[in-house]
């Protein structure tokens, strides 16, 4: 992709169709490069939010998209701050004097370069201890969050490995009942069977758990089996919070065709958590890796990306 200031302006405000928008999420989730130019342009474009020299019309976009999240709103009241506190800092306009004897404007010289030198430290040492007091912030806040993610995903994993035994359990179920049917359904070779045949089930189940926006870049990947014969896939999302009206669900290939998109979706809640589940044609899936993405739909009828989930699927 032409990755321009205009489709980086438009992917931030929520504006790209959503085949630019996979396309872009994939160069971001693949090149450092991408991800950091997003990052720097979106930084820019709070500081002129926050000095004004934003036109009436980005003004308005800028604010649709920023006012109405939670977390923007947090990092744009941030900005500007910042931008306040250094045009508060910004030294006084030099003005005229009159004419003066040689020592005078020699000595008046020296005073001025002393002053400015000395206004330049000062201004360092405040930069120095606001940026000093921010990373302080910000490093506890994330110790925190980490510390929360931590406790938060083992309750995710210990609840995701009781649903994984309650999978097995009913696979377990279907396939007895699957035999027990077969056997009555021929009465006549039952009692000389020495062994029983292996029943192919007919769906396969994807158990994945949530771990945030960021959480496709630092968890490996699952990987979903598919044996020959499986018909369908049956996908399920552990969520530990769900706060949204409704959510949508989309499920495409990396850089490829979009395969699943659910609408007004409302996950059934029980004891792991919130789980959303979704089948697919196993035909539509071929060897590869995919990605599953949640959004949680605002009130203002926007979406906002709950959580994305990898895995790679391989078929025997």
């Amino acid at each position: 992709m032409n990755l321009t200031d205009d489709i980086v302006m438009r992917y931030l405000f929520g504006e790209l169709p959503e085949p630019e928008r996979a396309q872009l999420e994939a160069e971001y989730f693949a090149d450092a490069g991408t991800f950091n130019r997003l990052e720097r342009f979106e930084n820019d474009l709070i500081d002129d939010y926050a000095r004004g020299r934003l036109g009436a019309e980005t003004r308005a976009r800028f604010e649709r998209a920023y006012l109405s999240n939670p977390n923007r709103r947090a990092r744009l009241k941030f900005g500007e701050a910042l931008a306040a506190r250094l045009d508060q800092a910004a030294p006084p306009s030099l003005t005229a004097v009159s004419r003066r004897s040689w020592w005078q404007e020699h000595s008046s010289w020296f005073k001025l370069e002393t002053r400015a030198f000395a206004f330049s430290m000062a201004l360092a040492l405040l930069l120095l201890v606001f940026g000093s007091g921010w990373l302080f912030i910000q490093a506890r806040r994330l110790r925190a969050e980490l510390a929360q993610r931590d406790a938060a995903q083992a309750v995710q994993e210990q609840r995701a490995a009781e649903l994984q035994r309650q999978i097995a359990d009913e696979q377990k179920r279907n396939e007895e009942l699957t035999s027990e049917l077969q056997r009555a359904s021929n009465p006549e070779t039952a009692p000389t069977q020495s062994s029983p045949e292996a029943v192919t089930p007919a769906f396969v189940t994807l158990l994945l758990a949530a771990n945030g926006v960021r959480g496709a870049e630092t968890a490996p990947p699952r990987t979903l089996t598919i044996p020959k014969g499986i018909r369908q896939v049956h996908v399920q999302l552990v969520v530990k919070d769900h706060d949204y009206p409704s959510y949508q669900i989309v499920l495409r290939a990396i850089a490829g065709p979009e395969i699943f998109k659910g609408q007004n979706l409302k996950p059934r809640i029980n004891k792991p958590g919130a789980v959303f589940s979704l089948s697919v044609p196993a035909s539509k899936l071929t060897a590869g890796d995919y990605m599953l993405t949640l959004r949680g739909v605002l009130q203002s009828g926007e979406f906002e990306d709950v959580s994305k989930s990898l895995f790679r699927v391989e078929k025997k």
